[in-house]
């Protein structure tokens, strides 16, 4: 049990929810939550489990951390690269490159929907802005490969899971205003420098009918470096977006339930195009004292619009077991601004021949089915199984443009003169039948185990891409398409054993599916070879070895969990040392690392919590065996992250909380010439309070409180890349951060 005598059954990934200590309770003042842990979990089986009863890693986040580090900024990237050990360092982009989950791609999902696409996130993509922040409730992090939820969770599942109704009350309502700026800009209060964002929230419950809607509106504005100057807009951009999240839910009976949502997002661009000037350490920002430029794209302006809905029926006693019946569909259209590669005709590697100047559009739809039926047959056996259907659609093009002789003053162009695709369109269709089984032994010895069959379809459309000129003859030729499949099973057993009531030791044995990136492997391909023989369009299975310790007492809680991941296709990109581009790559992979978290509440007021984690990884290029192991790249592999939490209540309206992050060096990939540049470390402090009274709270944040001078891994991955030069960008400096909270 913790200190407020609630038990806690795992120890410290749960706890890292963080949660701060009880408050005495005070009848005309609210107090801040209850230091509680969530002792069930969904991820890691598809079906509610005691944490403990888990036999690999798992993290969750509760409401409080969310809220605390919210406050800060509306990315979630940063959040789960701050809050999440094994996951990439914040980025401060909206972008989840070089933000693996222990070196692999995580399938993120939100109420049971996928939000990423079979076939990988590539080195780039944006799943984390398709859903407003206020909209989820708890977030939950299942380690390591998994075939549970189907093909793309090789380096483990990110689950959010959205609010509930506030109340019982018909209802409620809550009103939030957020805003942001930055303490070195000239003058903090201008729009370049602050951002903002108000939210509105209902929500309550009639009878059997239960309701939430979220309305938001983010206005992003400039980010500014430590020194005070308007850090890269091409990088950081400046950009309003529109959240509508509406959630329903209805019992049918006391045993059934239809529920469902619909999310909607529109992002628009604001058109500023600057030119940039380089900084001596290889990052870009504005050229001071000079007005952006509008850019004239034909008509053809900027756009992101993002939706996604689930329809849910739950039956809690058929056939004396639990069944789930789930329908989702998604869509997402957007097309960029006007991307300018012109400055990288400053490095003699570029080539004269190619575009630098383009417009990049997207299309991302699917929808799918899932069932599930959980049953006990005894009081030690539970089973749980389940069929999923999911069909997508994917493709993006770009256009390149011809610049008018005053397009620095005027921002004209003169029309497009080539247009291809910038990744190549695919359909994929994937059917998967699984069962799970869990067996308690005796109150100690806990096993678990099942399978899950996959089968794929797929074909991808043949053509040009944008970035690539395939000659024969002196002649453009198409790369072909074509069709194809592949079918097989995964399967994961596991055991937990209780060495003492306060220590658990955990390990188990699972394997991830994953489709290679469709959108890519046409252009590994050679014209005359034939698409579905290749293997470049092979899916991989990953083998995930697992070992850990975790437990707790009244004040202490520790985890300890190491891993080895293998796989005979990996999915990376490597750089071609000439023409220092990326090039997409399948060859044998590993994965190795270690996660640490000690968490200590010496008093009832103080919670401290430390955090740990390496990995690294390792790929054979030429296929010729170990002797021929590289580093995997930085834009796989993340640098190792220590953090140190700290929140301290001052009284029942009153806490202080504070961060300490630090991200090492990784020089490993680079000294082996995988990698364009190393990976320079850094430590950044935050501190920040929360004061409630009554029905309002203010939060204060303060990020970056040293105003330290950096690079994040992210932008650093860009450092010597042709093809993204523009996009190297200083860290944000210190930056202010309040929300007022009022709830009726």
């Amino acid at each position: 049990k913790n200190r407020t005598g609630v038990t806690c059954p795992i120890a410290f990934s749960a706890c890292l929810a963080g949660a701060p200590a009880a408050f005495a309770q005070d009848a005309e003042q609210p107090t801040f939550p209850e230091r509680r842990i969530e002792e069930t979990i969904v991820t890691a089986s598809r079906t509610a489990r005691p944490i403990n009863d888990i036999a690999r890693s798992v993290l969750v986040l509760e409401p409080l951390v969310l809220s605390e580090n919210l406050v800060k900024t509306s990315n979630v990237g940063d959040l789960l690269g701050a809050a999440v050990p094994g996951f990439g360092a914040p980025s401060a982009v909206d972008i989840t490159r070089a933000q693996t989950l222990r070196g692999r791609e995580p399938q993120y999902l939100i109420d049971g929907i996928p939000l990423t696409f079979n076939g990988g996130a590539g080195i780039g993509g944006s799943p984390l802005v398709k859903f407003d922040p206020e909209a989820i409730g708890r977030i939950e992090v299942l380690y390591g490969p998994t075939s549970v939820y189907g093909a793309g969770a090789t380096g483990g599942v990110i689950q959010f899971f959205t609010q509930e109704p506030a109340t019982d009350d018909p209802f409620s309502m809550r009103l939030r205003l957020q805003a942001t700026t930055y303490t070195e800009a000239d003058n903090p209060l201008e729009d370049e420098a602050l951002s903002y964002k108000p939210t509105v929230s209902v929500s309550g419950k009639l009878d059997r009918f239960d309701y939430i809607a979220i309305y938001s509106h983010d206005s992003q504005n400039g980010v500014f470096d430590s020194d005070g100057n308007l850090a890269n807009p091409v990088f950081y951009g400046f950009s309003d977006e529109d959240y509508i999240f509406t959630k329903l839910g209805f019992d049918l009976t006391d045993s059934q339930r239809i529920e469902g949502f619909f999310n909607y997002s529109e992002r628009e661009a604001d058109g500023r195009a600057y030119r940039l000037e380089l900084n001596d350490n290889g990052t870009a920002n504005a050229i001071e004292d000079e007005d952006p430029l509008e850019i004239d794209l034909g008509g053809d302006e900027p756009f992101d619009e993002k939706r996604f809905w689930n329809v849910r029926y739950l039956h809690d006693d058929l056939a004396g077991g639990t069944f789930m019946l789930q329908y989702y569909g998604r869509k997402e259209e957007r097309a960029s601004g006007f991307i300018d590669l012109r400055l990288a005709s400053l490095l003699p590697t570029w080539s004269a021949a190619w575009p630098n100047n383009y417009q990049s559009s997207f299309l991302d739809e699917g929808q799918g089915l899932r069932s599930q039926f959980s049953y006990n047959p005894s009081d030690s056996i539970s089973l749980i199984t389940g069929i999923d259907y999911e069909e997508q659609e994917r493709r993006s093009d770009a256009r390149v443009f011809a610049l008018a002789d005053d397009f620095a003053q005027s921002g004209e162009t003169e029309g497009v003169i080539r247009d291809d695709f910038f990744g190549f369109p695919f359909e994929l269709e994937t059917l998967g039948v699984f069962i799970q089984a869990e067996y308690e032994v005796n109150d100690r010895l806990r096993l678990s185990g099942g399978l899950r069959w996959e089968d794929v379809s797929f074909e991808i459309e043949g053509g040009t891409q944008v970035f690539e000129d395939v000659l024969i003859d002196g002649e453009q030729v198409a790369r072909p398409g074509g069709s194809g499949g592949a079918d097989d099973v995964a399967f994961n057993l596991g055991a937990t054993f209780e060495l003492m009531p306060e220590l658990t030791l955990f390990a188990n044995f699972a394997q991830g599916y994953e489709v290679p990136d469709l959108s890519q492997v046409a252009s590994v391909v050679p014209p005359d070879a034939t698409l579905e023989s290749d293997d470049a369009v092979t899916p991989q299975i990953v083998d995930n070895y697992e070992l850990g310790l975790r437990g707790g007492t009244a004040q202490w809680r520790y985890s300890l969990a190491a891993f080895y991941a293998e796989s005979e296709l990996g999915q990376n990109f490597i750089y071609d040392p000439v023409t220092r581009f990326g090039q997409y790559n399948r060859s044998p992979q590993e994965n190795y690392g270690f996660e640490v978290v000690l968490g200590w509440a010496p008093i009832a007021s103080l919670d401290l919590l430390a955090t740990f984690s390496w990995n690294e990884g390792d790929f054979d290029p030429d296929g010729d065996g170990p002797e021929g192991d590289v580093p995997l790249t930085s834009l796989d592999v993340a640098p190792w992250k220590a953090t140190l939490n700290a929140r301290y209540d001052i009284t029942t309206w009153l806490q202080l909380n504070a961060q300490i992050l630090t991200v090492g060096d990784r020089t490993r990939a680079f000294d082996n010439g995988v990698d364009l540049g190393d990976i320079d470390g850094f430590t950044t402090v935050d501190i920040g309070g929360i004061f409630r009274w009554r029905d309002a709270t203010v939060s204060l944040q303060v990020t970056n409180a040293l105003n330290e001078d950096y690079i994040t891994p992210t932008s650093q991955t860009y450092i010597g890349n042709p093809l993204f030069l523009e996009r190297v960008a200083p860290a944000p400096g210190r930056a202010l951060s309040v929300a007022l909270t009022y709830d009726f």
